[in-house]
């Protein structure tokens, strides 16, 4: 389980690097038709304007995200195959967790907002699609990374007595 922890806080350090660099891209239009970057709404979390400090944020949160996944990984014998589906499913529930949890009260409910609003709506795409980015680059370190099914099995089973080995070798030949 341990190496599972570390790719899930290697994994989760890199989706937040991604992420971060996701909302550093995309520009929110205001109200007053000024454009504000989405990482500097997150840096507001710590009373900051920085988009260093908000990248920061997201990378320390998408961290600690990438360790639970990895115990959750580990814990619900997940194989590295359907990684990648259950990192992106586990990214959209952190965008939802964050919308309706994290978020501060003005923009905690953007989700049925941004119907009216079409700030709140550039908003939340852009935690969508970060939060995407994020559970993408986790699916990618845990497929490539994650332990195989067959090292998780014991390494000696003990064979039944008189069983023949599965390639047949024992069996009577036919002449």
């Amino acid at each position: 389980m341990p190496s599972q922890i570390a790719i899930g806080a290697g994994a989760g350090f890199v989706g937040g690097i991604v992420s971060a660099i996701a909302l550093s891209i995309l520009g929110i239009r205001g109200h007053e038709g000024q454009i504000a970057r989405a990482l500097s709404l997150v840096s507001h979390t710590i009373h900051s304007e920085s988009l260093i400090a908000g990248a920061l944020v997201v990378i320390a949160g998408a961290t600690a995200l990438g360790i639970l996944f990895g115990v959750l990984y580990t814990a619900a014998g997940l194989r590295r195959e359907s990684a990648a589906f259950w990192a992106t499913i586990y990214g959209m529930a952190w965008w939802i967790v964050a919308w309706f949890a994290v978020m501060p009260p003005p923009l905690r409910f953007a989700p049925w907002a941004s119907a009216e609003d079409p700030t709140l709506f550039q908003l939340a795409v852009a935690g969508l699609l970060a939060s995407l980015a994020f559970g993408a680059a986790l699916g990618i370190a845990f497929s490539l990374f994650g332990v195989p099914e067959d090292s998780r099995r014991p390494a000696h089973v003990p064979a039944a007595r008189g069983a023949a080995p599965p390639n047949g070798a024992l069996r009577p030949r036919r002449r």
